[in-house]
């Protein structure tokens, strides 16, 4: 078994690293969404801003048995490493993990990274079942649990017309001081420069157990070119923020992924985010309703929005729950610590 550098313009080796992750994904998780192939293509190929990733294949015997992506940030947070490790699953136990894993602690320690994180999927409540040969994995290796984020969808009808009415009645009443906008793609001139500063918040106003994370410096230059990769890699950013009318800036925005594939029937929900000077007002539910709309409006062959959450954000959770979220299963980030 060999480990070498993945070749991220080979579109043979992107098909078979696809076919490894869905092999994955119907072994381990069959409930979970897939990888949009135009996106999971695009991704391979694309530098992204703020973050530097490296993709290596074990091979065996001339087939993909294994590979891992290693992650750093650029330009803060030089202490951590992220990384997504997958073994084909009529490849396993065969040491094809451990020597992957081995090669990622090397790999960072080279870099001088410390804080090196890796995540797999767990059971969460009474969800489906999900192995716990990952988590024994990385405990074995000398890595400690360090977060848990509950992987959450909804039908984009889950509500029932008159509930998501009432919702919405509720959060208009409570947010007069705001303005709510929505877009799809590159966000108004406008709004750049404040939506830059909530940005900036995410890192440290949403809950990442223990492992740190310094703020990210997030300017116009860096918002547009996060913009220009979303375009690259087929996605449709679909937003929507609070304005509060008495400075003209936005103080909360929600963001999903939505795919220019005609074939994706799920989109994703990623971040959102309220000042916290202007919480209280129901932002974060007024925001979510309104984009909730704008996606079905936009994308009405999106049948499911996907989300997660860490188990300990219970304001965001209880939000979803009232979207009609439920809880599939869990992905558990663990840490190991590497001495400096």
């Amino acid at each position: 078994m060999q480990i070498t550098p993945v070749d991220t313009a080979d579109d043979r080796m992107a098909g078979e690293i696809l076919a490894l992750v869905n092999a994955v994904l119907d072994a381990d998780a069959p409930e979970n969404r897939r990888p949009v192939e135009q996106t999971f293509r695009a991704e391979l190929r694309q530098d992204r801003p703020g973050l530097d990733i490296a993709y290596f294949a074990a091979v065996e015997d001339g087939a993909l048995a294994g590979y891992i992506g290693i992650a750093f940030l650029t330009g803060d947070n030089p202490h951590l490493a992220m990384a997504e490790l997958m073994v084909r699953p009529d490849m396993r136990r065969r040491g094809i993990g451990a020597a992957l894993l081995a090669h990622y602690v090397a790999y960072a320690a080279e870099h001088g990274r410390t804080d090196l994180t890796a995540g797999t999927l767990t059971t969460w409540g009474d969800g489906p079942r999900r192995p716990g040969t990952g988590a024994e994995f990385l405990e074995r290796n000398g890595f400690t649990l360090a977060l848990v984020q509950v992987n959450r969808r909804s039908r984009t009808d889950a509500l029932a017309p008159d509930e998501e009415r009432l919702l919405w009645d509720q959060a208009v009443a409570a947010s007069a001081d705001y303005e709510v906008r929505t877009w799809t793609g590159p966000a108004p001139d406008d709004l750049i420069e404040s939506l830059c500063r909530l940005d900036a918040m995410t890192r440290v106003e949403v809950p990442s157990g223990d492992v740190a994370l310094e703020p990210e410096h997030v300017d116009v230059e860096r918002a547009r070119a996060k913009e220009a990769l979303a375009a690259a890699i087929h996605e449709v950013p679909v937003k929507a923020a609070a304005v509060h009318r008495a400075t003209g800036e936005a103080v909360a925005y929600t963001h999903v992924h939505a795919y220019a594939d005609p074939a994706a029937v799920h989109a994703a929900q990623g971040i959102t985010i309220v000042d916290p000077a202007h919480r209280g007002h129901r932002l974060g539910l007024l925001l979510k309703l309104a984009n909730l709309r704008q996606l079905r409006e936009r994308f009405p062959r999106v049948a499911e929005v996907w989300t997660e959450n860490a188990d300990v954000n219970g304001h965001m959770v209880a939000i979803n729950d009232r979207l009609g979220y439920e809880a599939v299963d869990a992905l558990s980030v663990y840490q190991r610590k590497l001495k400096p």
